[in-house]
């Protein structure tokens, strides 16, 4: 109860201050999910969604993330084995992802290895994976959002259950034992311009097919870590060989991911992730 009316109150008071925040009014925007401000650098034409346990950016021309940040709690880790898994559209969204067939009436699915659509393009819902997990949230009402397709990613199923999600776990035992940690997570497109110069058309739909790489930025006030995982990084390996650097992920991007930052924090966080000090 303790978490619910708490998610609650945070999930509120960011609605409300988007709501307030119309064009021309120069107003500062909190959301409780992003530690140091949400990240900038995404095209003008994005949509930012804010759920109870995320916030995303949507990209106009994919309609998938550029990026999606959350903050975990002690208290809201659990166990997802057993929660439905089936993808469902975002219905704050203007920019619509549309699965392919009956589900393109709304209907969510959960059949292994079908296909669906996003603006015209197919992936293998085989190939996909959740940029927000159900483990860090298992213990909310709130779950099923993450089901969402506005936290979607044509993430591998070798690199999805493989170094990204003992990532995830090990986030999940620091938030257990700490009680609060931030992330930022997203696809990584290998392309000469920033997020906020792509084109429209064909490009566009390239780079939406074939992410390089995705990332994670884990974080406290204090302290932070970065990962990048190759696209096509096997099951095998492990999530402490892919620490980078939150500049160089930045640059590769064409994101400010944490704009707000006042002091650069130590990047010793993966040490408390489990991965050996240099």
């Amino acid at each position: 109860m303790k978490y619910i009316i708490r998610s609650l109150i945070q999930w509120a008071s960011a609605t409300a201050l988007l709501l307030a925040s119309l064009p021309g009014a120069g107003q500062t925007i909190h959301i409780a999910h992003c530690m140091a401000g949400c990240p900038t650098g995404t095209s003008s034409s994005n949509e930012i969604v804010v759920r109870h346990l995320y916030a995303a950016s949507i990209n106009a021309q994919s309609g998938l993330a550029d990026w999606v940040a959350y903050r975990v709690l002690g208290d809201s880790v659990g166990v997802a084995s057993l929660l439905p898994r089936w993808w469902q559209q975002d219905d704050l969204l203007l920019t619509t992802a549309r699965p392919l067939g009956r589900e393109a009436d709304g209907i969510g699915f959960s059949q292994p290895g079908r296909p669906y659509r996003v603006n015209e393009i197919v992936f293998d819902s085989r190939d996909h994976g959740r940029l927000a997990p159900m483990t860090s949230f298992a213990h909310t009402p709130y779950w099923e959002e993450l089901n969402n397709l506005s936290n979607m990613t044509p993430i591998p199923i070798a690199l999805r259950t493989g170094g990204w999600a003992r990532l995830e776990q090990s986030i999940n035992e620091f938030a257990a034992r700490e009680g609060e940690l931030f992330v930022i997570s997203g696809p990584l497109y290998e392309i000469s311009a920033p997020l906020n110069t792509r084109v429209s058309g064909r490009e566009a739909n390239s780079i939406t097919e074939n992410p390089a790489a995705f990332f994670k930025i884990v974080a406290t006030p204090t302290r932070h870590a970065a990962f990048l995982f190759d696209h096509n990084l096997p099951q095998t390996a492990g999530y402490c060989e892919q620490l980078s650097t939150l500049q160089t992920i930045e640059q590769r991007s064409g994101l400010n991911l944490l704009p707000d930052l006042t002091q650069q924090g130590m990047a010793d966080l993966a040490v408390e992730l489990r991965c050996a000090a240099n």
